[in-house]
């Protein structure tokens, strides 16, 4: 363990530690922030971050169970990549910004680096796929669609392009990327590691349901164009940075993981609170 952070609220707020995993990925060390959510039995998420072209400085405590990450951008020389990690009761936000490493000297690139952070429910066992076959873990993924709740497996899934289409993995297909209801659906490319749902989602919601039932967990922003669920029990909800047009400075990218019960109206209740863009829409 790299890092715990000092938590004042044990019993109420989700508790925050970053290590480094070099075992999952090997050659490759991943950042890791793990998040011990005590209103969920027996319930540990973690986030890599970030699946982007950018390197681990380090992390500081800030104090009030928060964590900070810095991170170097590696096409971008001199700037960086800060992080804070928030917990909240049932939730965990991240926000991130940029800043110079040495302030003064150069300026903030005009197109911010995409952030990806992988989201995975690897290590919590009443969510995980193991020791089911992976098709199980997808019957309990969920996004919101024009349909209201709408587990993975009901959705129209299109082959992984990269693979053949009697591939094991394809049938069905594992992982799936999905837009709102808003875009026109993405092309995907032939080598592409997945293809796009014809099912477009009202808002961005991402998450999975217990085994038994009377949990769920999700990640969620107001604005994402994309989001995934892919290989490692994990998913990927893309916001972009906002406002849009603002200085590079000023800009923020933000996103927030929950837990509770299996309320998926008091879910999307919540997000919509938390992000107001994430209010549902249509065509």
């Amino acid at each position: 363990m790299y890092v715990t952070a000092t938590n004042p609220e044990p019993k109420n707020l989700p508790t925050l530690s970053v290590w480094q995993d070099d075992v999952f990925s090997p050659g490759k060390t991943l950042t890791m922030v793990r998040a011990v959510f005590p209103n969920v039995p027996d319930f540990t998420c973690e986030s890599w971050c970030y699946e982007s072209n950018v390197t681990f400085l380090d992390v500081r405590d800030l104090g009030s169970g928060k964590l900070e990450l810095r991170h170097r951008v590696n096409d971008a020389q001199g700037v960086l990549l800060l992080t804070t990690v928030n917990p909240e009761p049932d939730a965990v936000e991240f926000v991130a910004r940029m800043e110079l490493e040495k302030p003064g000297e150069g300026t903030l690139p005009a197109n911010l680096p995409f952030v990806n952070l992988c989201w995975q429910l690897r290590r919590a066992p009443n969510f995980s796929s193991a020791p089911d076959p992976y098709p199980e873990f997808i019957k309990r993924c969920f996004l919101f669609t024009d349909k209201g709740v709408t587990f993975l497996d009901k959705t129209e899934r299109r082959k992984i392009p990269c693979r053949p289409a009697e591939d094991q993995y394809n049938n069905p297909p594992w992982v799936q990327m999905y837009c709102g209801t808003w875009q026109q659906i993405p092309q995907a490319g032939p080598t592409s590691w997945a293809d796009y749902s014809t099912d477009r989602y009202t808002t961005p919601i991402v998450g999975t349901v217990s085994r038994d039932g009377k949990w769920l967990t999700a990640i969620a922003n107001g604005s994402a164009s994309t989001m995934a669920q892919a290989w490692h029990d994990c998913m990927h909800n893309n916001p972009p940075w906002v406002p849009a047009n603002a200085p590079s400075a000023e800009r923020r990218w933000r996103v927030k993981v929950y837990a509770m019960k299996n309320d998926a109206g008091a879910l999307l209740a919540r997000v919509v609170k938390d992000f107001p863009g994430a209010k549902p829409r249509t065509q």
